[in-house]
């Protein structure tokens, strides 16, 4: 079962393709052709795709940009988790979309979705989804980073290697603390000036949450204040103090009806609503007074000091960038560093048992680790030297070296590839002594191992170079399984008849020319196109029905 898959590519301008659409299918997947073809093209765009390098020799000649696209779907729990974890989610329709443009100025454009991504995260998402092996494996296989990956992952130790981290992490954390302690006496001496100085500023401007919004307020009235004193004390007047105020002649009306008492049935009622009236403008008319009174002292002396302290206050948000609340919180942030600092020798000595202590619980940690790896090594070793005995390597021995190293997020060992290609040899790093065609083998016999294969679509170049149909048939043979057994997507270039008869897909890169130019172009090969095929490539000027029955044999038919 595929829980993932590269269903196809788009290649616009590159080298020889002008326009061409790549669908591949699930299992094992190859593609061949004549020399010259555009096989190594396709690789190429590929590698593009993954964030290799781009060099604007590779756009089509007489063309402004180039552009290659992938699609993938059929995603996992665990790809989708990782995915997720870097924001990056496929479509409604479970697609995820690739695109990397190239322009003649030296510009690219990379995008996952339709949000641009910079070369290096296309890098880092793409080797997720894709391992391409060929010449470059040299780079991979010197990495002994990606080694111990690789090893981690046929391990499956991740609980133990996730206790070892959670434990590095609090070691690291306690030797930042204890190293930013131990800073220079000078460096201290003038932290704590500059502490006691923000300190003494802070309590000198005597903040309060609240104050700021009050004193806006109070300006606002004070800057109004003649206008407020004229105009309250209108409204105060005509409601309480003249003769003819609001007041003065609702007193006039309630003596005037009093005599109508027991008369008009509705008068009493009428002298308690005047009175309820009077009553309402006199309370007014003592809230109105207030501001008179307020404003009645020296409104330009108060307004000058509203300014003075608000200027105060602004002068500190700018100074600290924050609120009068997170200044408040800078004091109190401040006051805790100045002890820590005070009692800086106390500390240092408590963080120094606290770091041997946990030196001891990361000691452990790591010897579990370790042994997890040494464990997985042997067995590792073992498959990975019966792979390459069946890829007709039997001289080749595979070993992985372990040296003790300084504790890291890995772990405290380094763990190193080596292989001896012939009997009798001091086994030595794999980059150093390993043929091209080698180092495509020896990664077939690691990637075809489950637990070791991360990547859900791998891709081998030139695996065939240099080897024998009888040595062809196996890597066939193990290409085919590794698609099968480890449920993930196989793509190979080869010249090979015994490769290309095991593959459920089999795809023809041929080139033709129209207009004066050269242009590639795909073809995917079923029934007799696919005999012929898989004829040319075993050779002979003329195919005859002899090489056709070969063929077909090969393929089953």
């Amino acid at each position: 079962m595929f829980v993932f898959m590269l269903a196809s590519i788009h290649i616009e301008n590159i080298a020889l393709i002008k326009n061409i659409d790549i669908s591949f299918g699930d299992g094992f997947n190859v593609l061949t052709g004549e020399t010259g073809a555009g096989k190594s093209i396709i690789i190429d765009a590929l590698s593009l795709l993954c964030g290799a390098r781009s060099d604007r020799e590779i756009i089509r000649s007489g063309e402004d940009t180039a552009l290659v696209e992938g699609i993938f779907y059929e995603f996992g729990i665990s790809t989708l988790s990782t995915l997720a974890e870097m924001d990056i989610f496929p479509d409604e329709d479970g697609l995820l979309l690739i695109q990397r443009r190239l322009s003649s100025d030296g510009r690219t454009v990379a995008k996952i979705g339709q949000r641009q991504v910079t070369a290096s995260k296309l890098r880092e998402i793409a080797s997720l989804l894709i391992s391409i092996h060929g010449q470059q494996d040299t780079q991979i296989l010197a990495d002994e980073q990606k080694q111990l990956f690789l090893l981690d992952g046929f391990a499956q130790n991740n609980s133990v290697l996730q206790e070892y981290i959670t434990e590095y992490k609090k070691y690291t954390a306690l030797l930042d603390k204890k190293q930013s302690l131990e800073s220079s006496e000078e460096e201290k001496s003038f932290r704590l000036d500059t502490i006691n100085f923000r300190l003494a500023e802070i309590e000198k401007a005597h903040l309060s949450v609240g104050e700021e919004e009050k004193l806006v307020s109070e300006r606002i009235l004070l800057s109004n204040s003649e206008k407020i004193i004229t105009h309250t004390n209108e409204v105060y007047n005509n409601i309480y103090r003249t003769q003819k105020s609001a007041t003065e002649r609702i007193s006039t009306a309630l003596i005037a009806i009093k005599p109508l008492f027991g008369i008009i049935p509705e008068a009493e009622k009428i002298s308690e609503r005047l009175n309820d009236v009077k009553y309402e403008l006199e309370d007014i008319a003592e809230t109105i007074q207030t501001y008179t009174e307020q404003e009645g002292g020296n409104p330009i002396k108060r307004l000058d000091a509203v300014e003075e302290r608000l200027e105060q206050i602004n002068s500190l948000k700018r100074k600290y960038k924050s609120d009068v609340e997170g200044i408040i919180k800078e004091y109190e942030r401040l006051k805790e560093e100045k002890e820590s600092i005070e009692s800086a020798s106390e500390l240092i000595e408590q963080l120094e048992k606290q770091i041997n202590h946990q030196l001891v619980i990361l000691g452990e940690k790591a010897k579990l680790l370790n042994k997890s790896r040494k464990e997985a090594a042997e067995k590792l070793i073992n498959k990975v030297e019966d792979t390459l005995n069946f890829l007709d390597m039997p001289s080749v021995r595979f070993a992985i070296d372990f040296k003790k190293k300084d504790f890291t997020q890995s772990g405290n060992s380094e763990v190193s590839f080596l292989i001896s290609a012939n009997v009798g040899e001091v086994p030595k790093p794999i980059a150093k002594i390993a043929s091209g065609g080698e180092l495509s083998r020896l990664m077939l016999a690691l990637k075809s191992i489950p637990s070791v294969n991360e990547n859900p679509v791998m891709i081998f170049d030139e695996i065939d170079t240099g080897i024998s149909g009888k040595t062809s048939e196996k890597i066939g043979i193990k290409l085919s399984d590794t698609a099968k057994n480890s449920g993930c997507q196989v793509i190979c270039v080869t010249h090979s008849a015994q490769i290309a008869a095991r593959a459920d897909t089999h795809l023809l890169i041929s080139k033709s020319e129209s207009e004066g130019r050269t242009t590639t172009k795909l073809t995917e090969l079923k029934g007799n196109s696919r005999i012929e095929e898989i004829s040319r490539i075993i050779g002979g000027v003329v195919i005859t029905d002899t090489v056709r029955n070969t063929a077909r044999e090969m393929l089953g038919l």
